[in-house]
């Protein structure tokens, strides 16, 4: 690589790369199963459904290797795995292989997820929060670039675009992998070793992912990341259907727009956000403010239900610009507590336990959506949104009260 190429920005040219073939991935994955694999709806839905949460629990005994071959290794072989399993897509047919080839690419591209956030430690010595949100934000960029290019694929030719699509995702792990594996270094700068004290001890022994279950702030951590996850079926699959059911069942032109609102507010206040979070160096209150963002966004989309023409439309808009910028300070929030000391000693296991998290959320919640919120009336709506309010509720007590305690365990130590 020549030498202005930093390893920093060669981790963001590959997130750019990386992240625009995962957008054209999901954006034609049903479509290509459906129109070019005779795979039923219902079929291809199962399949991934038990691919993403088969691959995203499937990684978490593997943080171990992580930690023996090195966050760069590692990312880079799951990289060439995941663009293999996509290129295999291509030539089978049966729903057993499919399935098989989706947990392949589910279990790796989770693993290397966490194998990244080891390499942006590693690399990250310096103003580590903003280009932290620096590489969010061409993720989010890559996503909408590659979701772009699949929508002009499938308007050309749906069965065709599906196949580029796939075509597409492979092209763009195994180009990820070779900018890692030219651009970054195989080791980053060397790090301080662990201090003296019991938490330091127990720091030189990698601890299993199941043992670091019984610490209270991961813990509560990982079960307000599921409850919030459902901020991406709410963009993706709950809004949509409520307009094109009930708001303004009459065109889908609104349901573009309000794609396009949330992907300018996803790549645009990224490095915003991260500069706040920066300067407050508060993670756990900005996480809080996620939680209450999100309600707002409920409340306001059941709102819509109150009245309508023009001015539902505009509520929903308004309640998508909610949850798009809660969508941003969650992200921001749970990354910087990841990289929190008391986490980023175990990253590679704490980052695998947070993406199963967030799956399980994202799985749980089309069903939830659609069994209470998509509804004519707003009900539904307001009750998620106070299951929402009353998670960053008990959020906010439960750091307070940890926060209290450590501080105590401290003073009584010196």
């Amino acid at each position: 690589m020549p030498g202005w190429v930093t390893p920093r920005r060669a981790l963001g040219w590959a997130t750019l790369v990386n992240m625009s073939g995962s957008g054209a991935y999901i954006a034609g994955l049903t479509v290509f199963l459906v129109q070019t694999r005779d795979v039923s709806a219902a079929v291809a839905a199962a399949c991934i459904l038990v691919s993403t949460l088969g691959g995203k629990f499937g990684a978490l005994p593997f943080a171990s290797v992580i930690d023996r071959l090195g966050g760069r290794t590692t990312y880079v072989s799951t990289k060439v795995v995941s663009g293999l399993a996509t290129a295999a897509l291509l030539t089978v047919s049966s729903p057993v292989v499919i399935t098989g080839c989706l947990i392949v690419y589910g279990l790796f591209s989770a693993v290397g997820g966490s194998a990244r956030n080891v390499v942006i430690r590693d690399i990250a010595q310096t103003d580590t929060k903003i280009y932290r949100a620096k590489l969010r934000s061409l993720a989010n960029t890559g996503i909408v670039l590659g979701s772009s290019v699949a929508a002009a694929a499938l308007a050309w030719d749906v069965p065709r675009g599906a196949v580029a699509c796939m075509a597409v995702n492979a092209v763009s792990c195994l180009a990820c992998a070779g900018l890692v594996a030219s651009g970054v270094p195989a080791a980053g700068p060397e790090r301080p070793g662990p201090t003296h004290t019991e938490e330091g001890q127990a720091t030189s022994h990698a601890l299993s992912v199941w043992r670091l279950l019984v610490r209270p702030r991961l813990a509560v951590f990982l079960a307000v990341s599921a409850v919030f996850s459902l901020m991406t079926p709410v963009l993706t699959y709950a809004v949509p259907l409520w307009i094109s059911r009930y708001t303004y069942p009459h065109d889908a032109w609104p349901v573009g727009i309000l794609v396009a609102t949330n992907a300018v507010i996803v790549i645009v206040l990224q490095v915003p956000v991260g500069r706040m979070v920066d300067r407050r160096d508060r993670p756990e209150a900005v996480m809080v403010l996620a939680g209450v963002t999100l309600g707002a966004g409920l409340t306001t989309a059941g709102a819509s239900a109150r009245v309508s023409g023009p001015l539902s439309l505009v509520i929903v808009w308004l309640a998508v610009v909610l949850v798009s910028l809660a969508e941003v300070l969650f992200s921001a929030a749970t990354t910087e507590l990841l990289f929190a000391p008391e986490m980023a000693s175990h990253l590679s296991r704490t980052s695998s336990l947070f993406t199963f998290a967030c799956a399980v959320g994202e799985a749980v919640g089309p069903a939830l959506l659609l069994a209470v919120a998509l509804r004519p009336a707003a009900t539904g709506w307001f009750v998620v949104a106070a299951a929402v309010w009353a998670c960053a509720l008990l959020y906010l007590r439960a750091t307070a009260l940890l926060r209290s305690r450590e501080a105590g365990e401290r003073a009584a130590a010196v």
